[in-house]
């Protein structure tokens, strides 16, 4: 208790007695000195709450000084802009697609600073790719165009005079409207003389609504792909004939929709060096085209094709084939969605003299694979002094006929042999094990990778050999996956198969082999 409240009065406090006239006195003498002291106290508080609030501010600001000063010594402030320019350029460089998302570059690399934003819309280099998805599907296509086509605008008005890419994809379930079509069309118009790259993915119907960019003068167009995006189009749910009245750059061409009749079509073949036909169909599509050596024929410059084989429109006569040659073509990738006759013939007319790459795939919707398709390998023979990379998937080819084949491609270096379940017992790593005899004498003595897929009944013994002699050569074995395959019925033992190799095949990759062994995906 306070000393300055006298006894009697403290006494009050702690009896219920009733003070007396002088104690009432007292007590209110007390309660105004008591009073007045808290006033006092009361304003001594404030005076402390504005100091300390006061000395915070001071503390705040003292602290963003701080930060500020750290800033300007970092490493990254003393950056040249150069450097920054290329450090921006390669994150937009390794995104797959440039997206309005602000998750990703450039849109995520504007929110760290302001000073980054601003040289990030400084650099219209950074915005010259543009992907555009639209949805699948909305009760008002007018109002999503509208808004898709303004974020355009502003991301595209970024690139300033710059060439542009630009993809466009809907993924078809529900169809666009005609209004929405036709202001997106009149955006791809607009936009032509400044497209280099243009992908568009729609159904045929928006694809036919899209095309009025083709009339006009397209100088800076490189690369053009056109592709169906319904998983299920009728055979005569097709666009119209593609017409390029005026495109003198343009080296890369892919197009994909249900059925290719392309003698109709205007293009400068002669010019690609790209070139994708129905290679990205989709297997549910059974594809239709048109005989594809009158279109190679007229490619000379081609250094890179990629096709799907389906159903031919018209039979091809086989007395009127005449044999097309390709003097740069490079890479070849072949898709199988059928085995038709026309596969033969195809491969019987074509050569490539400077062939480094040829891949072959079964997509085939049927069981595993066809039982035999040997069809290109007259045309890797003739390809044999320059072919370095050769892959099978899915396709099947006897011991005899492969064997032979391999046998001729001695600077082959990447082999990739991965057969249906109709060839799985294959005789291909024993074949491959590298013996005694002089170097010109073994299959493929320059393989740097090798995958196989086979049978579970595959030897561990053969498996080891192979790449006890392969990583014994010159040059020695970089790469080696095998995949186990079960498609017989009985006990599956893979694991314990896969097991075994990785212990007998650890000295090969301490020694710097890539190892990969694995169970094969079902078929079929």
């Amino acid at each position: 208790m306070d000393p300055k409240i006298p006894t009697s009065i403290v006494r009050l406090f702690q009896t219920n007695c009733v003070p007396s006239p002088m104690d009432t006195q007292r007590i209110s003498r007390l309660l105004a000195e008591q009073k007045l002291e808290l006033e006092l106290i009361k304003k001594e508080l404030d005076r402390a709450r504005a100091e300390v609030l006061r000395l915070e501010a001071k503390h705040l600001g003292t602290m963003e000084v701080v930060q500020k000063l750290e800033a300007l010594r970092s490493p990254v402030r003393r950056m040249p802009i150069e450097i920054m320019t290329k450090v921006f350029e390669q994150c937009v460089q390794d995104e797959e697609s440039q997206e309005p998302d602000p998750l990703r570059a450039p849109l995520l690399l504007c929110q760290v600073c302001g000073a980054w934003r601003d040289l990030m819309f400084s650099l219209p280099c950074l915005w010259r790719r543009l992907k555009v998805g639209f949805p699948s599907a909305t009760p008002n296509w007018e109002n999503v165009m509208q808004s898709r086509i303004m974020s355009m605008h502003v991301w595209i008005s970024r690139a300033k005079a710059l060439p542009i890419s630009l993809i466009l994809q809907h993924p078809s379930s529900s169809p666009i409207t005609p209004g929405a079509l036709m202001s997106l069309d009149k955006e791809i118009l607009t936009l032509g003389c400044r497209i280099e790259e243009l992908s568009l993915r729609f159904s045929p119907l928006a694809l036919s609504s899209l095309l009025t960019f083709t009339q006009s003068s397209l100088p800076h167009l490189r690369r053009l792909e056109l592709h169906n995006s319904n998983p299920l189009p009728s055979s005569s749910d097709n666009p119209p004939p593609l017409f390029l009245h005026d495109a003198p750059n343009l080296r890369s061409l892919s197009i994909a929709w249900g059925s290719l009749d392309t003698a109709q079509f205007c293009v400068p073949w002669s010019k690609l060096t790209q070139l994708s036909l129905q290679y990205d169909a989709s297997p549910y599509w059974n594809p239709v085209h048109n005989d594809y050596l009158n279109v190679l024929r007229e490619c000379p410059n081609l250094k890179c094709c990629s096709i799907g084989i389906g159903m031919t429109i018209l039979d091809a006569d086989t007395e009127a084939i005449v044999p097309v040659t390709l003097p740069n073509l490079e890479s070849m990738k072949v898709r199988l969605f059928c085995q038709t006759l026309y596969t033969r013939q195809f491969f019987d007319a074509l050569h490539a003299p400077k062939l480094h790459t040829f891949e072959f795939q079964n997509v085939s919707l049927s069981m595993g694979s066809f039982a035999s398709q040997t069809e290109p390998l007259p045309f890797i023979s003739r390809s044999a002094e320059t072919l370095e990379n050769l892959s099978f998937d899915t396709i099947n080819i006897p011991d005899i006929d492969m064997l032979s084949c391999l046998s001729q491609l001695h600077h082959l270096k990447h082999l990739r042999f991965l057969p249906g379940p109709l060839q799985l017992n294959h005789n291909l790593v024993d074949s491959l094990i590298l013996s005694g005899a002089p170097q010109g004498t073994s299959i493929c003595p320059r393989l740097q990778s090798l995958s196989l897929k086979c049978s579970k009944r595959v030897s561990t013994d053969g498996v080891t050999e192979l790449v006890r002699s392969r990583c014994s050569a010159s040059p020695k074995l970089g790469g080696f996956c095998l995949q186990i395959a079960a498609f017989d019925y009985g006990q599956d033992s893979r694991d314990k198969t896969i097991i075994e190799l990785r212990e007998r095949l650890n000295q090969y990759v301490e020694g710097g082999l890539q190892l990969h062994l694995m169970k094969a995906k079902p078929t079929g």
